[in-house]
């Protein structure tokens, strides 16, 4: 499963998730078995990549692109973390956006 996080900070898995509107990053996950990372970079930009998830902050985040992508956007707390954001999805606490 591939997930995009758009970033405040690139610091690994510490990086703080954002909107996209005020990304400053994007972190591209591969999760594999058991919701484990099995890879992690970033990139700058994201509309010609393909991804199941976006992870964002904000519920009224602009994902009219990220929908168009055809990817889903799940929503995480203010102030998570990438290893928090993934803990979360391996115990399905984060909420999806529709």
């Amino acid at each position: 499963m591939k997930i995009v996080v758009p970033v405040k900070n690139v610091e690994g898995v510490e990086s703080v998730a954002t909107t996209l509107k005020n990304a400053k990053s994007f972190g591209l996950l591969e999760l594999g078995d058991g919701m484990r990372i099995e890879n992690l970079e970033f990139v700058q930009r994201i509309d010609t990549l393909f991804f199941d998830y976006i992870i964002t902050s904000d519920k009224n985040d602009e994902l009219d692109m990220v929908y168009a992508l055809g990817a889903r956007a799940l929503l995480a707390m203010p102030g998570m973390n990438i290893e928090q954001i993934v803990e979360a999805m391996m115990f399905k606490e984060l909420d999806e956006i529709v």
